[in-house]
């Protein structure tokens, strides 16, 4: 990893998928990477746009908490007096057996895979945990009934995970940890809470959004920068807008006789997977398919987010894939972005200039 002479972090190209594999972080650079729509991934650093359920694609919109703004609702405060018979403790994030049994049984419970113990779901293959953690521990009567762990900065928090034991599910401890870590933090003189990602259309993550809603907002990673969630419109969200982009000059350039094919690429997020990381695999989630005769190479139309811009690129094929390719997808081969042919904003003046290279 390389560092700017005052110690910032340095991303570089932005990409809408990316991996950093850390020896250290220090609790600015958290603090850093959160601002630019980086979350932990093991022991590792990683940013996404996008993600994948059911053959479906939606967007990842990563999500910050102002703790100064924030407010308990009267339902919160309903949520802690029920649950103040139960006694609370932070620690310094040691992982025991008693929190290992916990973590199987919450495990056991869910209708979807996660990693097979906390320890490795926290640390994956390494030795040693680079993050500074708390763990917030739920206990009744002595026994442990939920833990929710959360990674600490200088100024900002990311909440990685919570679990509680099934048996205690009518009271609500997902939302319970989830409050008691804004609670510490807020109390403790910090700015920002980083609870991961939300997905439009995707129930499974509203509840991000039921628990700070009037302090929440979103990032915008095509411009960079945090919005209120009140704004939240299909220009804010990648996926949306690259495939409105995409429709519109397919339509136009069917109207001038040239047709295309717009597919859902299977594998924009392969980067994450540390043997594919340095290889600079393309990262769009769609694009317009044109010429699929080539042997040796594809020529696509992308559109860059950060530039705003349609691309007509060569893209070389260095990983055939295995996977069955249905209807409306690419997933014969990993592509690399090799040549940018030449790049435009206005769909028009695309039109004509792709319109010439064919002809010519």
């Amino acid at each position: 990893m390389k560092y700017q002479e005052n110690n910032d972090i340095e991303i570089g190209n932005w990409k809408l998928a990316d991996v950093r594999n850390l020896e250290y972080i220090l609790p600015f650079q958290l603090d850093q990477y959160l601002q630019m729509g980086w979350f932990r991934m093991g022991q590792t650093m990683f940013t996404t746009n996008f993600l994948i359920f059911n053959n479906e694609q939606f967007n990842a919109l990563w999500l910050r908490i102002d703790l100064e703004k924030f407010e308990l609702t009267p339902s919160q405060k309903k949520l802690l007096k029920q649950n103040s018979r139960f006694d609370l403790k932070v620690t310094s994030g040691q992982i025991d057996y008693q929190k290992e049994d916990l973590y199987y049984k919450y495990r056991e419970s869910l209708s979807f895979s996660i990693a097979p113990s906390l320890q490795n779901l926290l640390t994956g293959n390494s030795l040693f945990d680079i993050f500074d953690s708390r763990h917030i521990e739920i206990y009744d009567n002595g026994s442990l009934i939920a833990c929710g762990v959360f990674d600490v900065g200088d100024i900002s928090a990311q909440g990685i995970v919570s679990v509680f034991d099934p048996a205690y599910r009518k009271f609500s401890l997902g939302k319970y940890l989830f409050l008691q870590k804004i609670l510490f933090l807020k109390a403790n003189g910090y700015k920002y809470f980083f609870p991961g990602y939300y997905v439009p259309g995707y129930g499974q993550f509203d509840y991000k959004l039921d628990m700070a809603k009037e302090s929440t907002t979103f990032f915008d990673f095509g411009k960079k920068n945090w919005l209120p969630m009140n704004i939240l419109a299909d220009k804010h969200q990648p996926l949306r807008y690259i495939q409105a982009k995409l429709q519109s000059l397919s339509h136009l350039l069917l109207l001038n006789g040239f047709k295309t094919q717009l597919l859902q690429y299977n594998f924009f997020d392969i980067c994450l997977v540390n043997s594919y990381a340095d290889y600079g695999l393309l990262d769009v989630p769609l694009f317009l398919y044109c010429f699929p005769n080539s042997r040796q190479q594809e020529a696509i139309i992308v559109f860059n987010i950060f530039t705003d811009q349609f691309q007509f690129v060569i893209c070389n094929k260095p990983f055939q894939s295995n996977i069955e390719e249905i209807s409306g997808h690419y997933a014969k081969f990993l592509l690399k972005l090799d040549t940018i042919i030449f790049q435009h904003n206005d769909e028009t003046l695309f039109v004509e200039r792709l319109i010439e290279i064919v002809k010519s």
